[in-house]
């Protein structure tokens, strides 16, 4: 005689091991998944927060009627190009001690730069300090603009205001736009060759020079071992003065 079949039928036990499989989620993998989580968010805020360029009202202004140029390696220069004198500094944005240096000897010189005397040229150094090197190409693709010395006084600025992301690009492009600058063509100066170039001319002055480190000043070719000594560098050369 043969038995009825149930109306149904209980899931065999490797059916149910499969459905279980799918449904349940390790003890063991949660805390991994949150933390793949944060991560994947901070990077997304990182990325995409909003960052400050805070533009001071008087930056540049001490420059008004210096004239402004470049040598032939792409160096900024300030005065004129003939002036007998040429103080040059290899700097970095991200350098503490070439903030000081601008805020507190570099005012003595813009007087000797007005003279016709004395020519001031940045060599900005790209290897020292996290994020020199965009620093640095925003105020290069700034003075494409004619606003290098703007940017110059704005990066040191920023440099003091920011503990974090001080140089990120976005900042600097936000920067470049507050400072009514064509941000089409910064961008595009970002994205080109000319400004790595000027920095590798930079990198490799540095080296030859056997130099370590910034700031770093010379006048005529010759190191300053005292920024004393650019406080009457008239007296200081009078036969290049005169």
């Amino acid at each position: 005689m043969t038995t009825p079949s149930p109306d149904f039928a209980l899931p065999s036990p490797q059916h149910d091991g499969a459905v279980s499989r799918h449904r349940r989620v390790p003890l063991w993998a949660i805390p991994g998944v949150a933390l793949i989580a944060v991560i994947v968010g901070g990077l997304l805020f990182y990325r995409f927060m909003p960052l400050a360029a805070p533009i001071m009202a008087d930056a540049g202004a001490e420059y008004a009627g210096l004239a402004q140029g470049y040598t032939d390696r792409g160096f900024p220069r300030l005065g004129n190009p003939d002036a007998p004198i040429v103080v040059e500094e290899f700097l970095s944005f991200a350098c503490p001690h070439c903030r000081e240096f601008h805020e507190q000897w570099f005012p003595d010189l813009l007087d000797q730069i007005a003279s016709g005397q004395v020519q001031f040229v940045a060599i900005p150094v790209s290897s020292i300090g996290w994020g020199a090197g965009s620093a640095a190409k925003g105020a290069l693709c700034a003075g494409e603009q004619g606003q290098f010395w703007k940017m110059h006084d704005v990066l040191f600025d920023w440099q003091k205001r920011f503990i974090t992301s001080t140089f990120n690009e976005r900042r600097i492009r936000n920067g470049a736009n507050n400072m009514g600058l064509d941000t089409a063509a910064f961008d595009t100066c970002m994205s080109e060759d000319h400004p790595e170039a000027v920095l590798d001319a930079a990198q490799t002055a540095f080296r030859q020079r056997g130099l370590a480190g910034t700031p770093t000043l010379f006048i005529n070719g010759e190191q300053v071992r005292d920024y004393r000594e650019l406080e009457h560098l008239s007296n200081s050369f009078p036969h290049e003065a005169s």
